[in-house]
């Protein structure tokens, strides 16, 4: 794994975002998944809005969609870095590095703001191609992600 520098949300005069960075641990690309598939980490991400920043909250190993819903808030957002080993309909498995928004319906506005305004810069910096987000925490399941891994083939 390589060092990934992610935003760091801080409010500008004009109420738009800007951006600085904090160090954060992302696997670098699916491949380097190949060696250490079973210790591949699943960092969770929040907006600390009295630092200013983006940092992480908790690192999780080895757990499937359905446990990774049960670790997440149901009333804040968070961002949540996924690898999932997917089996397509050929045979072929492959190891998708997956960013996942939750953005629970009910949580205050401005920290969906914050979270929302963190998002593309973060998916960006961390170089991620497959973006979801759920709206409730119970969207998260194995069905779902397999659903939408599959957009992707």
């Amino acid at each position: 794994m390589r060092r990934k520098r992610l935003a760091q949300w801080r409010p500008s005069t004009n109420g738009s975002c800007c951006f600085d960075y904090c160090n954060l641990f992302i696997p670098q690309t699916s491949l380097d998944l190949v060696t250490k598939r079973s210790g591949v980490p699943h960092p969770e991400v929040k907006v600390d809005k009295d630092r200013q920043m983006v940092v992480l909250e908790e690192e999780f190993q080895n757990i499937s969609p359905e446990e990774l819903k049960t670790e997440l808030p149901e009333r804040q957002p968070r961002f949540v870095v996924y690898s999932y080993k997917y089996v397509h309909e050929d045979g072929r498995v492959s190891y998708p590095l997956c960013f996942i928004f939750s953005s629970p319906v009910g949580c205050k506005p401005e920290q969906q703001m914050m979270y929302a305004g963190s998002k593309n810069r973060l998916v960006q910096t961390a170089e991620l191609t497959k973006v979801f987000e759920i709206r409730t925490t119970d969207d998260l399941t194995e069905a779902w992600l397999q659903e939408k891994l599959s957009f992707f083939r």
